[in-house]
């Protein structure tokens, strides 16, 4: 009976005990989200991971965050409400990245993922050549794109620098590969592959040889690139139109392209992908995800039957703020002029609001939430031009 009762004793202090620590667990954590939300409402641009570990009558905190100031009132809130508060959470970039925080893409389409794992959801895509920055380090990369955006690809995809290599990669001369899909080579005319080449693809310019450019990648593998397929960039940077309708013609040079979710690539891609895609080609760098191009450029009337809309202009899908809830937006497309519009859905094709026409998209016509002017708008919030983008330029 005593041992009986001893038992239920005990039962009852551990159950006792788990309660607590699942009530202190509870408030920890509605600090932290109520931080988060402060400091990191689009965790697609910054980190804030927080776990919390109990050892020895005090709570470890852990995780890390892109924001040393959500770290600093996080730490303040939690010690307010309990003293054994043991801080071991980083700030990224990590520290023990040292110099090396700096990375560039080292072949044509590199996967990023939501984790560092192959299985994991893929997230974007970035090309050869493009700058990114290093947050955290391993089997995989934690890193951040040009636009902001943050994820996680594979060691083997980037080139790590520190800072003065990559000053000098980014000063370097380069060519940008221009045709949809093509290869570049071990030698001139030798049909010897190198690598596979897609469109916004960079190289380091090494010299001319006939009809190749001599080229390198971030990891120094030489290449020759067929110039009927490629440019140089300050060249091709300064040739550029940037207006509506050759933003919605380029974008006609990707019809059939098949749609991949996470896409950025003319390999594949996604609705907001191919936008992306399309005014890279053009020298700006936009957001990337649907839901954050939405909120850059100019608003424009979609109210007076689209005679307020002109070619270029961004067009935005999916539900209106209705009986308390949140607009949401999951669908983009390129305006093309008389009620047409380019859009990736299942591939890059042409559809229309003009239920007259053999194109009518009856279902998006329907789900129209907003549209967005970017031209004339560069370098406003979310919008950047390759040049004035501070990933593409020198790290002071």
């Amino acid at each position: 009976m005593k041992k009986l009762l001893l038992s239920l004793s005990l039962t009852a202090a551990i159950l006792c005990s788990c309660s607590k620590t699942s009530d202190s667990d509870s408030a920890l954590r509605e600090i932290a989200d109520s931080v988060r939300q402060k400091f990191v409402p689009d965790r697609r641009v910054n980190v804030f991971d927080v776990n919390f570990k109990h050892a020895d009558g005090k709570i470890l905190l852990k995780g890390a965050t892109t924001v040393a100031e959500a770290k600093s009132e996080l730490l303040n809130s939690l010690q307010a409400v309990n003293k054994n508060i043991i801080d071991s959470m980083i700030i990224l970039p990590d520290e023990k990245l040292g110099d090396e925080i700096y990375g560039v893409v080292t072949l044509s389409v590199a996967s990023m993922r939501t984790s560092g794992d192959y299985s994991a959801e893929m997230a974007t895509q970035a090309l050869l050549g493009m700058p990114v920055k290093i947050l955290q380090s391993g089997g995989w990369l934690r890193v951040q794109t040009p636009e902001g955006y943050i994820s996680y690809t594979s060691a083997g995809n980037i080139k790590r620098m520190n800072r003065q290599e990559f000053d000098e990669w980014i000063s370097s001369p380069k060519i940008i590969f221009t045709e949809i899909y093509g290869f570049a080579f071990a030698e001139p005319n030798s049909g010897k592959v190198i690598s596979d080449m897609v469109a916004g693809n960079m190289l380091k310019l090494e010299g001319e040889t006939g009809q190749y450019y001599k080229a390198s990648y971030p990891n120094g593998k030489i290449a020759y690139v067929d110039k009927k397929q490629s440019k140089k960039f300050d060249e091709w940077y300064s040739s550029i139109s940037l207006t509506g309708d050759n933003i919605a013609d380029y974008g006609k040079r990707f019809m059939g392209i098949p749609y991949l979710w996470g896409g950025t690539s003319s390999k594949a891609m996604d609705c907001s992908g191919f936008v992306k895609t399309v005014f890279f080609m053009h020298g700006i760098i936009l957001q990337r995800d649907a839901s954050q191009q939405c909120y850059t450029g100019q608003p424009v009337d979609i109210d007076n039957d689209f005679n307020s809309l002109a070619p270029g202009d961004l067009l935005f899908f999916g539900s209106k703020a209705q009986d308390g809830k949140k607009e949401r937006i999951g669908h983009v497309a390129i305006y093309m002029g008389n009620k047409q519009f380019i859009h990736e859905a299942t591939q890059v094709k042409i559809s229309s609001f003009d239920p007259s026409d053999p194109n009518y998209d009856k279902y998006n016509a329907n789900r129209l939430v907003r549209a967005s002017r970017i031209i004339g708008n560069i370098d406003t919030k979310g919008i950047t031009t390759i040049q004035s983008n501070g990933f593409y330029q020198q790290q002071k």
